[in-house]
């Protein structure tokens, strides 16, 4: 009989949190990202102050009401929340607003105030890591930000970019063809230059290899999304990627997929699919356009980048126009998001999506989401977390899922075919107002089996393919179909699918245990042994 000491601990094990590894390659495959925008994602509810976008200002969002928003995130299926750099950013207004989205750094030992403390932080990973959840965190290496620009002089203010030899000369970037006038002259405008810093020298190399290592160790990272990787040179980030040891993902932002892809295998920066989001948009922009851009990138992608399953994919996010600010289509609206979680690599989605923000340029589309209230019952709230089932549920049921690569195909003019076994997807530009639409899904595609049951996973409509293994499939007012055999469902289209996702295990189901929870497993076993031996 177990003793009333062993019997006292043991709802104390219950409640000991499994930590999750951080993320590497591997395991981030499975990951799906959802990006805030910290100073407006989440606010205390004590500030009541109007938020104009236009304005450019800090409107209050912090870690700690994040905190209490987790379950509307995980609600959707997205496990791991990108956030605004976290490092102190110059203050007052100038002429481009405040520093409210985090990217104009001073001096990068310290951090953000207007966010909340360290500890706060630290809070909010611990919070996410409870839940099964990753923390990415956005960092900005290439420069910091002056109000000046030929006259800027660098001064304490800058900790430890405290001296003119750590800085590029001054020159404004004015040919985007020449690599060396995009590395080494500064971005920005007169308003808010942004100090290019000088990354070809040994102190500041050093200096930032062990920032980030120091980064993810303070406040138990899982993730690192790296800003503006094309402005510094390639033989930078190898060591800089060693330093932080988590999956890292960058923005190169181009859409030369020959470009890009340079990143990958030399700079060993994961970049976010740009090659991809300028075809997808212009495929779903419109009624009738052409999708043969986007069928013939996806084979491009796949001949130039060393690993497309290691992509971020996005329709949305804070630097390019809203897709919904040009686009009124419902049914072009989802196939265009339904994109980057039926295909290869790591699926991003945007705050303010779900709730049908149509914020255009910077800073339009950088709304406050607690004017949509959180709302769980939208259409597309749901519809992100029918993506998210889907693609979990097609993790689970192949180990090689996310691995292995895509096929895109042309089925009509106005659809197109992904088939990322055992996920089968039927995507349109045909429109709301369009008649219905047969299309038929080979079983050489597929993989199928004759008579076999399949569901929709937007719909939830079951269909079984004929003798053949083949699927007819009707596209109904222009939507999208997300397809899995029956057997292979999981929580598709179960009440579980728009709830959150309590799993924290990888796609073969086997829990992660991290160091990170070691001591605490270590000291609870150490008093359970010396139990039972008094026994």
């Amino acid at each position: 009989m177990l003793s009333s000491a062993l019997l006292t601990l043991l709802p104390l094990l219950a409640s000991v949190p499994f930590s999750l590894a951080a993320l590497d390659d591997t395991s981030a495959r499975s990951a799906s990202v959802y990006q805030v925008i910290t100073d407006r994602f989440a606010r205390p509810s004590s500030v009541s102050s109007t938020c104009t976008t236009s304005d450019r200002k800090y409107c209050g969002g912090t870690y700690s009401a994040l905190i209490e928003k987790l379950d509307y995130i995980q609600g959707m299926g997205f496990d791991t929340i990108w956030i605004s750099p976290i490092v102190e950013n110059i203050g007052g207004t100038t002429g481009e607003g405040e520093a409210y989205h985090g990217y104009w750094t001073l001096d990068a030992d310290k951090t953000n105030d207007n966010f909340g403390t360290a500890d706060d932080l630290k809070s909010l990973s611990t919070a996410l890591h409870n839940k099964g959840m990753y923390l990415m965190v956005d960092v900005v290496v290439n420069h910091v930000a002056a109000t000046s620009s030929s006259t800027f002089t660098p001064s304490s203010s800058y900790g430890q970019f405290s001296s003119s030899d750590d800085y590029h000369p001054f020159c404004w970037i004015t040919d985007y063809s020449n690599q060396t006038n995009v590395e080494q002259c500064w971005l920005g405008d007169d308003s808010v230059a942004l100090a290019d810093l000088n990354t070809d020298s040994d102190t500041v190399k050093n200096y930032w290899n062990n920032w980030v290592k120091e980064l993810v160790s303070n406040y138990t990272l899982d993730s690192v999304r790296i800003d503006t990787v094309k402005h510094v040179q390639k033989d930078f980030w190898p060591n800089f990627v060693s330093s932080a040891g988590v999956f890292i993902q960058g923005e190169v932002l181009n859409g030369d997929p020959t470009y890009v892809s340079a990143y990958q295998s030399d700079a060993k920066v994961n970049p976010f699919n740009y090659p991809a989001y300028y075809p997808l948009t212009r495929g779903f922009n419109q009624t009738g356009g052409d999708l043969t851009e986007l069928v013939t990138m996806t084979q491009t992608i796949k001949n130039n980048f060393s690993d497309p399953t290691l992509l971020g994919n996005f329709l949305n996010n804070h630097d390019n126009p809203r897709f919904e600010s040009t686009v009124t289509d419902t049914s072009l609206i989802k196939n265009a998001h339904a994109y980057p979680f039926v295909t290869d690599g790591i699926p991003y989605g945007y705050y303010g999506s779900e709730a049908g923000f149509t914020g255009g340029a910077d800073p339009d589309n950088r709304e406050p989401l607690w004017t949509a209230n959180y709302d769980t019952s939208s259409d597309m709230y749901k519809f992100f977390a029918s993506l998210n089932a889907a693609r979990k549920a097609a993790g689970n049921a192949s180990d090689s899922f996310y691995t292995n690569q895509m096929t895109v195909s042309s089925l009509s003019s106005s659809s197109i075919l992904v088939a990322k076994s055992p996920l089968i997807s039927v995507l349109s530009n045909s429109g709301s107002s369009a008649s219905d639409a047969s299309v038929t899904v080979q079983s050489s595609a597929s993989g199928w089996s004759s008579n076999t049951e399949v569901i929709d996973a937007i719909s939830c409509e079951t269909l079984t393919t004929d003798g053949s293994g083949n699927l007819a499939v009707t596209v109904k007012t222009g939507l999208p179909r997300v397809f899995i055999a029956s057997s292979q469902k999981g929580s598709v289209c179960s009440s579980s699918s728009n709830s959150s996702s309590s799993s924290s295990s990888n796609s073969s189901g086997a829990i992660k245990v991290d160091v990170r929870g070691g001591w605490m497993i270590g000291a609870v076993g150490a008093v359970v042994g010396g139990l039972m031996m008094a026994l």
